[in-house]
């Protein structure tokens, strides 16, 4: 959280599920994010995210629920369209897409060392050029 208030970064999540199933998720990760709802998907489509039953319930997916029940984790049961694949993006002030990253299956996103390093190469290069006007 320190890295990204040095960088005057704002993290937005957003989720097609319902309002209760967001309170429920908000309570249990006790979250600092902003979360916003997109029932009818229309960010998922804008940002071309993927629908796949299949790799939303591959191998992958089911050994990185196993290894979350056996770590205690509560199975909560399917939440709304298990098959509605998610995505990690940097979007800069100006509305222009820093990083697009489309997962593959749930468990695919990216390590948080990219984030954090295209968020600060952008960070970087805006103070370069908010020094030079």
């Amino acid at each position: 959280m320190a890295e990204l208030e040095a960088m005057q970064t704002r993290v937005v999540v957003v989720s097609f599920g319902s309002t209760v199933g967001a309170q429920a998720w908000l309570n249990e990760t006790d979250t600092p994010f902003t979360l916003l709802l997109d029932p009818d998907r229309a960010a998922y489509r804008a940002y071309g995210l993927e629908h796949s039953l299949a790799r939303a319930w591959g191998l992958r997916a089911w050994l990185r629920y196993a290894q979350l029940l056996l770590a205690g984790r509560k199975w909560r049961g399917i939440q709304g369209d298990s098959g509605q694949l998610g995505g990690d993006f940097i979007v800069d002030p100006e509305g222009i897409i820093q990083l697009a990253y489309r997962s593959h299956d749930p468990t695919d996103r990216p390590p948080i060392s990219q984030l954090l390093l295209t968020l600060s190469q952008y960070s970087t290069t805006n103070r370069r050029a908010e020094s030079e006007r």
